[in-house]
């Protein structure tokens, strides 16, 4: 259940981050916030959290896959 959460989450993230990425390029150079600085440092971290929540994920082996020595 964690590792759906964890699944879930990831893609929120990058979602987020994308969304904050690119919002300038339709709102005519607008931030979310109140620099553009800080959209693109809030992106950035959404962005690099949603990777790493997602290869987490993947590299963790299940426990119906698991191999018994």
């Amino acid at each position: 259940m964690m590792m759906k959460i964890r699944l879930v989450l990831g893609w929120i993230m990058i979602l987020l981050g994308a969304y904050v990425a690119l919002h300038p390029l339709w709102s005519h150079g607008k931030p979310v916030t109140t620099s553009l600085w800080l959209d693109m440092a809030f992106a950035a971290v959404f962005l690099l959290r949603g990777v790493m929540n997602i290869r987490g994920v993947r590299r963790r082996p299940t426990a119906n896959s698991s191999v018994d020595s």
